[in-house]
């Protein structure tokens, strides 16, 4: 490890490098070996006086990129803001920028990721605002050029979009969104139903299997991937995009989507040791509980027991 976190340090990391020090960081076993040598590397570095200007940076990522860009040839590099911020940067987590580049060097995305158990907000070029919530990964260009205003999205992210001529156009792996000017909540996790849900303004949906449709305020679409159709209706916005909020509301809603919201909300493991469980419904607020207490009222309002493996660090739910 030690290897690793000094190449990090030196901005000396090739992408397997950087992969091999994102894959220990976020090892549980190895948490108290990382503290211990951070520790280490800020005591010996104590004394030095210089210490760049970070607005420029941290007002545009926050946490950690837990891995790499898929489907991209272009190397990727860490921002090397020199190794005193950088030694701050890793504790708690390890907190980075990825650039990628072309052989000449010259930028053409910026990706910003976010860990489990953690949100983060910044702007995009244009003054665009971006909530990005839990295990989640934007791609955007440092300028907008062309004809469109095109990210890519893995995840979930609430969009406040600067209105211009030019469309806003959030790419995901089953469809596209576009905007000009608008708030609207995008949660295309790998696996889920993909859902846009508009708070103002007016989207237009569209994918190459089906045709566009227009989303209006107060409204949620989801995409059937199956059927390959749109479902629109109408719904309680807030209980869509109260993430920012770092909030969690449930209502009537399945045991088996709450457990796939809890897992990335609190990173751990939730196994439901019965399936018949996973027919209950849930409802209920969640702001500043602890995953214990929520498993708590859990467990008061629903006929289950709850335990914890350490070793695993998984939650075990089965019927009480």
């Amino acid at each position: 490890m030690r290897n690793h976190i000094n190449n990090f340090l030196q901005n000396n990391c090739t992408r397997e490098d950087f992969a091999a020090l994102l894959r220990l960081v976020r090892d549980p076993k190895r948490e108290v070996v990382l503290n211990r040598e951070m520790e280490e590397d800020w005591e010996k570095r104590q004394d030095e006086s210089d210490t760049p200007d970070l607005k420029s940076t941290l007002h545009r990522i926050h946490y950690e990129i837990n891995r790499l860009d898929r489907g991209h040839s272009a190397f990727v590099r860490s921002l090397n803001v020199g190794s005193r911020v950088a030694a701050i940067l890793f504790v708690p987590l390890l907190l980075v920028s990825s650039y990628l580049f072309f052989a000449d060097g010259r930028v053409v995305a910026q990706t910003v990721s976010t860990p489990l158990a953690s949100q983060t907000s910044f702007l995009l070029p244009d003054g665009t605002q971006v909530w990005l919530n839990a295990g989640s990964t934007l791609i955007f260009p440092s300028q907008f050029k062309g004809s469109n205003r095109n990210v890519e999205l893995e995840g979930e992210a609430y969009f406040d979009v600067v209105k211009d001529s030019k469309p806003f156009v959030v790419q995901t792996s089953k469809l596209n969104v576009e905007v000009l000017g608008t708030a609207f909540n995008v949660m295309a996790y790998d696996g889920e139903v993909p859902a846009i849900t508009l708070d103002r303004g007016l989207v237009r949906l569209s994918s190459a299997t089906m045709a566009q449709q227009l989303l209006k305020p107060g409204f949620q679409a989801l995409l059937d991937t199956l059927d390959r159709e749109i479902s629109i209706s109408e719904v309680d916005t807030e209980l869509y995009s109260c993430w920012r909020d770092h909030r969690l509301v449930f209502r009537n809603e399945p045991l088996k989507s709450v457990i796939v919201k809890l897992e990335r909300w609190y990173n751990v493991e939730i196994e439901i040791a019965d399936s018949s469980l996973l027919a209950n419904k849930v409802t209920a607020d969640i702001e500043s509980e602890s995953v214990k207490e929520v498993m708590d009222l859990m467990q008061v309002t629903m006929p289950i027991e709850c335990s914890y493996n350490k070793d695993e660090r998984k939650l075990i739910i089965q019927k009480h």
